[in-house]
């Protein structure tokens, strides 16, 4: 923590300098993050005309916590229509406006913030207009407790520059199709993403895809479009065409939410001499808030067991849509402990751990103990760890 007037007047000059250059906010809230002593930084916007989460960023904010919360999440945040609702620059204070009995009870804190512990939240509108809202937010963990009055004091003085650089810059959180926040976060992943449209043109690819591309025959892109073996492309385009039109009929309300909307492909080649594995879904402009651009898009997920980089914990949310706490208890069930011996490791109830087993069933859609097991163990072992 560093509140000094010089790093107040060192951050000033951070501020508009990332007015001036976009790419500079990244640089800010790492320093603001560092100054402050917080756990995180996280400006987010919301673009009005198209109705989407047109920036999200920040400093050591977890890949897997952006994703889940657009996914998913959003949804059930009980503090952001109240830093909505309240004017431009005054602050909401997350244990001010919950007790600690609602944290305990709702799942935002209990399945979200609380196992990627970022208990606490300070934060603000910054700009308000026709086009954007844009949001400035501090969190820290339990240990950190709420933002005390020494760097509120210092992000008060601080926040009328912030306004003014956001007002400056404000076509840099409007929406922009050369700028999706679905891709930067898809950027961050060590898991190959390709994101295609539903006739398989390709629309993005990140940098462990590109590696993949360059590793393997088995998946290509050529003039634009995605080329796999001719009968897994058949069965990718053929089940996206149905997931598709599934949610144009409401028959899948979450519009596309990798919980439960997630399909595993095999992919060789006819003499099955090398094999890959692609977990795929279609994400919907509402499902996912815009962020992967206004029109259905297909993301798949590769996991080649002889090129690719060991998948992360980010692929349990974004192929099971598990929770943290979910993700534990299927860990230590391919570790071999009974459920009994898992309530004692997390120090909760046996009632507890079998609820959370059967959600675990559903978003994966496995039966029973062996057969979920199995499915796990699919994956390399440091994908079950978060």
């Amino acid at each position: 923590m560093d509140l000094s007037e010089q790093s107040f007047h060192a951050l000033i000059d951070r501020i508009y300098e990332a007015a001036e250059e976009p790419q500079r906010w990244r640089t800010l809230y790492a320093e603001l993050q560092e100054a402050l002593g917080v756990k995180s930084i996280h400006m987010l916007a919301l673009d009005k005309r198209h109705q989407t989460l047109s920036y999200s960023d920040g400093a050591n904010l977890p890949v897997q916590g952006e994703l889940a919360y657009m996914q998913h999440f959003r949804h059930i945040d009980p503090r952001l229509p109240v830093i909505l609702q309240r004017p431009l620059g005054e602050w909401t204070h997350c244990h001010e406006i919950l007790t600690e009995a609602e944290v305990q009870a709702h799942p935002f804190y209990q399945e979200f913030l609380i196992p990627y512990d970022r208990r606490y939240m300070s934060g603000c509108k910054l700009v308000d207009t026709d086009a954007a809202t844009v949001l400035f937010v501090t969190l820290t963990g339990a240990a950190e407790g709420p933002l005390a009055e020494a760097p509120r004091a210092f992000l008060e003085r601080l926040l009328p520059h912030l306004r003014r650089a956001c007002r400056i810059s404000l076509q840099n959180f409007v929406y922009s199709t050369q700028a999706l926040v679905g891709h930067m976060l898809v950027n961050k992943l060590r898991q190959p993403v390709l994101l295609t449209g539903m006739n398989g043109e390709v629309m993005h690819a990140n940098e462990a895809a590109q590696e993949l591309l360059r590793s393997t025959q088995l998946v290509a892109v050529e003039d634009g479009q995605l080329r796999l073996p001719a009968r897994p492309l058949q069965e990718l385009l053929r089940e996206c065409a149905r997931m598709e039109q599934a949610i144009k009929a409401g028959a899948a309300e979450t519009g596309g939410e990798p919980a439960g909307q997630f399909r595993s492909l095999l992919v060789a080649d006819e003499r099955r001499s090398e094999s890959m594995y692609a977990f795929y879904s279609v994400l919907s402009p509402q499902g996912a808030m815009g962020t992967f651009g206004l029109r259905p898009v297909v993301m798949l997920l590769f996991y080649h067991p002889g090129s690719a980089p060991a998948i992360d914990g980010s692929l349990l949310y974004a192929v099971f849509g598990l929770t943290p706490a979910e993700s534990r208890i299927a860990t230590l069930l391919a570790e071999g402990l009974s459920l009994k011996q898992i309530a004692q490791a997390q120090g909760t109830q046996h009632d507890t751990v079998r609820k959370q087993l059967r959600s675990i069933y559903q978003k994966t859609a496995t039966n029973r103990q062996p057969e979920l097991i199995r499915l796990l163990l699919h994956l390399p072992h440091n994908a079950l760890h978060q």
